[in-house]
C-alpha cells in the first residue's frame, strides 16, 4: 500500500455572525488546504452560511451539530440551540466517512470522528475537537473550571480506549500549550496532565511543538484576548503512522478581526504501520 498525503487547516471561527462568516469564507477560499477543521461553530446564521456555501461548492461537509438532538448527544452543559461544535470540510477530491466511536460523557457534540479516504494509502482517523473552555488569564467560576476538568477527563479516556490506527486530532482543545510567553495564572493542572497523557502515554506528536522546539516560534499563540495576552490553544496531533511537516501558524484571521484565533496548518503523510 502506498502512503497517503494531505494537508489540513484548523481554525476557531468563534461562532461568527453572517457578515464575519462571509469574510471567513473569503479567507478560506484562497487557501489550498485539503481539509478544513473549523471549531466553535454554532446554530447561528454565520455557521450555517459557511456550511451551505461549502456544500454548494461540492465539498464533502460534516457537522457535529447536525442531528445531535435526535442522536441524544446534547447533555448537561449545553442546549440544542446553544450547542457549539465542529465543522469539517474535505476538498480537492478528498472524502470523509463518519467513524463510530463512543460519545463523550460531557458535551459530546464537541468531538466528531471521521475517516479520511485518500485516493491511495491508508484511511486516517480524523478526530475534530473543540474543548471546553476556561480563562487562563482571569479567574473563571468554579462551574466553568469543573466542566473543563470533566470534559478533558472524558476526552482523554475516550482516546485511551480507541484501537490503534493512523490518527490525526485537529482543533481547539482549549489546552494551553507548553512554552507560552505570557503569564497565565489560571491554567488548570488538568490541562497539563491531559497534554502529557496525549503526548507521552498515548504517544501522539504535537506537530507544531515538534517542528519549532527551541526556536523563536515555539511560543507563538493561536489565541489572544482583548488585553493582548495569549497562548496556543489549537493543535494538530498525529499518531499511528501519520507524520506532519510544514506546520505554520497564520495570524491573518486574528489580525484581520475575522476571529480571535490564528489558523494552524500543516501537510501530512500517512502510512500503515502494520505493513
Amino acid at each position: 500500500m502506498t502512503d497517503s498525503a494531505f494537508s489540513v487547516l484548523t481554525l476557531n471561527i468563534s461562532r461568527p455572525p453572517k457578515d464575519r462568516a462571509a469574510a471567513l469564507l473569503e479567507y478560506l477560499w484562497h487557501r489550498e488546504d485539503d481539509i478544513l477543521v473549523l471549531t466553535e461553530t454554532g446554530r447561528g446564521e454565520g455557521s450555517a452560511l459557511i456550511e451551505s456555501v461549502c456544500r454548494a461548492a461540492g465539498h464533502d461537509v460534516h457537522s457535529s451539530l447536525r442531528g445531535v438532538a435526535d442522536r441524544g448527544l446534547i447533555e448537561r452543559g449545553s442546549t440544542e440551540r446553544g450547542a457549539l461544535g465542529v465543522l469539517v470540510v474535505a476538498r480537492n477530491g478528498f472524502t470523509l466517512v463518519p467513524d463510530d466511536i463512543p460519545a463523550l460523557p460531557l458535551l459530546p457534540e464537541r468531538l466528531m470522528a471521521c475517516r479520511l479516504t485518500p485516493s491511495s494509502g491508508p484511511r486516517v482517523r480524523l478526530l475534530a475537537a473543540y474543548g471546553a473552555a476556561s480563562d487562563p488569564v482571569r479567574y473563571a467560576n468554579a462551574a466553568q473550571r469543573q466542566r473543563k476538568r470533566d470534559w478533558l477527563n472524558g476526552f482523554v479516556a475516550t482516546l485511551q480506549d480507541l484501537p490503534p490506527t493512523p490518527t490525526l486530532i485537529a482543533g481547539d482543545l482549549n489546552i494551553v500549550a507548553p512554552g507560552h510567553r505570557d503569564r497565565l495564572p489560571y491554567v488548570l493542572s488538568e490541562e497539563r496532565a491531559a497534554y502529557d497523557t496525549l503526548t507521552t502515554d498515548l504517544g501522539l506528536t504535537d506537530v507544531y511543538a515538534a517542528a519549532h522546539h527551541g526556536t523563536d516560534l515555539a511560543g507563538d499563540p493561536t489565541w489572544v484576548d482583548h488585553s493582548g495576552v495569549g497562548c496556543r490553544y489549537d493543535y494538530l496531533l498525529t499518531g499511528g503512522g501519520v507524520t506532519g511537516s510544514g506546520v505554520v501558524i497564520d495570524q491573518t484571521p486574528r489580525t484581520s478581526r475575522l476571529t480571535d484565533h490564528a489558523a494552524l496548518s500543516a501537510s501530512f503523510t500517512a502510512y500503515d504501520p502494520g505493513l
